[in-house]
Protein backbone atom coordinates (compact mmCIF):
# COMPACT_ATOMS: atom_id res chain seq x y z
CA UNK A 1 0.00 0.00 0.00
CA UNK A 2 3.08 2.07 0.67
CA UNK A 3 4.66 0.97 -2.88
CA UNK A 4 0.94 2.47 -4.36
CA UNK A 5 1.01 5.38 -2.75
CA UNK A 6 -2.53 4.42 -0.84
CA UNK A 7 -1.41 5.14 2.72
CA UNK A 8 1.61 7.51 3.57
CA UNK A 9 4.06 7.00 6.34
CA UNK A 10 3.78 10.03 9.35
CA UNK A 11 5.72 10.82 12.26
CA UNK A 12 5.95 13.18 14.98
CA UNK A 13 6.76 16.87 14.47
CA UNK A 14 10.78 17.13 15.78
CA UNK A 15 9.41 20.73 16.19
CA UNK A 16 6.73 19.74 18.54
CA UNK A 17 8.08 18.76 22.25
CA UNK A 18 5.25 16.72 23.50
CA UNK A 19 7.09 13.32 24.28
CA UNK A 20 4.53 12.35 26.77
CA UNK A 21 2.00 11.73 24.87
CA UNK A 22 1.04 8.28 23.16
CA UNK A 23 -0.61 9.61 20.14
CA UNK A 24 0.87 13.08 18.55
CA UNK A 25 -0.79 15.68 17.87
CA UNK A 26 1.25 17.27 14.94
CA UNK A 27 2.49 14.83 12.46
CA UNK A 28 4.28 15.33 8.90
CA UNK A 29 5.28 12.90 6.63
CA UNK A 30 8.41 10.96 6.77
CA UNK A 31 10.17 10.04 3.92
CA UNK A 32 8.65 7.50 1.20
CA UNK A 33 11.44 5.28 1.53
CA UNK A 34 10.70 4.73 5.58
CA UNK A 35 9.97 0.84 5.98
CA UNK A 36 6.51 0.01 7.20
CA UNK A 37 6.46 -1.16 11.16
CA UNK A 38 4.01 -2.08 13.77
CA UNK A 39 4.89 1.19 15.29
CA UNK A 40 3.99 3.53 12.81
CA UNK A 41 2.04 6.01 12.34
CA UNK A 42 -0.06 5.80 8.69
CA UNK A 43 -2.39 8.08 7.16
CA UNK A 44 -5.21 6.76 4.29
CA UNK A 45 -5.11 8.89 0.73
CA UNK A 46 -8.51 9.56 -0.51
CA UNK A 47 -7.90 10.37 -4.30
CA UNK A 48 -11.23 10.33 -5.08
CA UNK A 49 -12.95 13.96 -6.58
CA UNK A 50 -15.10 16.41 -5.25
CA UNK A 51 -17.91 15.96 -7.87
CA UNK A 52 -16.69 11.35 -7.17
CA UNK A 53 -17.72 12.23 -3.68
CA UNK A 54 -20.70 14.31 -4.62
CA UNK A 55 -22.68 11.75 -6.68
CA UNK A 56 -21.81 9.12 -4.54
CA UNK A 57 -23.93 11.38 -1.76
CA UNK A 58 -26.67 12.07 -4.06
CA UNK A 59 -27.34 8.50 -4.99
CA UNK A 60 -27.26 7.52 -1.20
CA UNK A 61 -29.81 10.15 -0.17
CA UNK A 62 -31.84 8.66 -3.67
CA UNK A 63 -31.78 5.29 -2.21
CA UNK A 64 -32.77 6.38 1.52
CA UNK A 65 -35.43 9.12 0.35
CA UNK A 66 -36.58 5.84 -2.47
CA UNK A 67 -36.72 3.06 1.00
CA UNK A 68 -38.80 5.92 3.86
CA UNK A 69 -41.32 6.10 0.83
CA UNK A 70 -42.27 2.62 0.43
CA UNK A 71 -45.75 3.37 0.73
CA UNK A 72 -46.00 4.72 -2.46
CA UNK A 73 -44.01 2.32 -4.85
CA UNK A 74 -46.27 -0.35 -7.13
CA UNK A 75 -47.99 -3.20 -5.66
CA UNK A 76 -45.87 -5.60 -8.04
CA UNK A 77 -42.76 -3.82 -6.31
CA UNK A 78 -43.68 -4.35 -2.68
CA UNK A 79 -44.64 -8.39 -3.42
CA UNK A 80 -41.86 -8.76 -5.40
CA UNK A 81 -39.58 -7.11 -2.26
CA UNK A 82 -41.83 -9.62 0.38
CA UNK A 83 -41.62 -12.79 -1.74
CA UNK A 84 -37.41 -12.39 -2.26
CA UNK A 85 -37.51 -11.73 1.71
CA UNK A 86 -39.60 -14.74 2.37
CA UNK A 87 -38.18 -17.11 0.47
CA UNK A 88 -34.63 -16.06 1.70
CA UNK A 89 -35.76 -16.10 5.30
CA UNK A 90 -37.04 -20.14 4.53
CA UNK A 91 -34.02 -20.52 3.08
CA UNK A 92 -31.97 -19.71 5.64
CA UNK A 93 -33.95 -21.75 8.29
CA UNK A 94 -34.11 -24.92 6.05
CA UNK A 95 -30.81 -25.10 5.63
CA UNK A 96 -30.12 -24.49 9.28
CA UNK A 97 -32.05 -27.30 10.77
CA UNK A 98 -31.10 -29.47 8.08
CA UNK A 99 -27.12 -29.07 8.84
CA UNK A 100 -28.15 -29.92 12.39
CA UNK A 101 -29.99 -32.82 11.04
CA UNK A 102 -27.02 -34.04 9.36
CA UNK A 103 -24.64 -33.23 12.06
CA UNK A 104 -26.63 -34.97 14.80
CA UNK A 105 -26.80 -38.26 12.64
CA UNK A 106 -22.98 -38.32 11.77
CA UNK A 107 -22.01 -37.51 14.92
CA UNK A 108 -23.08 -41.12 16.62
CA UNK A 109 -21.17 -42.30 13.74
CA UNK A 110 -17.73 -40.52 14.87
CA UNK A 111 -17.64 -37.91 12.09
CA UNK A 112 -17.96 -34.41 12.18
CA UNK A 113 -19.67 -33.44 9.03
CA UNK A 114 -20.82 -29.65 8.30
CA UNK A 115 -22.73 -28.32 5.55
CA UNK A 116 -21.98 -24.91 5.10
CA UNK A 117 -19.15 -24.83 8.61
CA UNK A 118 -19.61 -21.06 8.30
CA UNK A 119 -23.03 -20.36 8.41
CA UNK A 120 -23.14 -18.26 11.53
CA UNK A 121 -20.11 -16.74 11.69
CA UNK A 122 -20.36 -12.77 11.38
CA UNK A 123 -17.88 -11.47 8.94
CA UNK A 124 -17.94 -8.79 6.61
CA UNK A 125 -19.10 -10.41 3.53
CA UNK A 126 -22.22 -12.38 3.64
CA UNK A 127 -21.35 -14.93 1.14
CA UNK A 128 -18.10 -16.17 3.37
CA UNK A 129 -21.46 -18.40 5.57
CA UNK A 130 -22.09 -20.40 2.34
CA UNK A 131 -18.34 -20.98 1.47
CA UNK A 132 -16.59 -23.82 1.72
CA UNK A 133 -19.80 -26.08 1.28
CA UNK A 134 -19.23 -28.94 3.59
CA UNK A 135 -16.17 -29.41 6.41
CA UNK A 136 -15.40 -33.44 7.24
CA UNK A 137 -13.48 -34.65 10.09
CA UNK A 138 -13.26 -38.20 11.75
CA UNK A 139 -12.99 -37.73 15.39
CA UNK A 140 -10.49 -39.31 17.70
CA UNK A 141 -12.96 -40.90 19.91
Amino acid sequence: MLHYKLIINMRKDPGMHHSNEKIPKYVVQSPPSAPMSDKGLYMIVDTTTQGTQTLYLVIVAVIILSLMCFRLWPMWLKKGIWYISFYLLVFLIVTAILRLIIWGILYHFGLEFWLFPNYFIDSNDPRDSFWPLTSFEIRDD
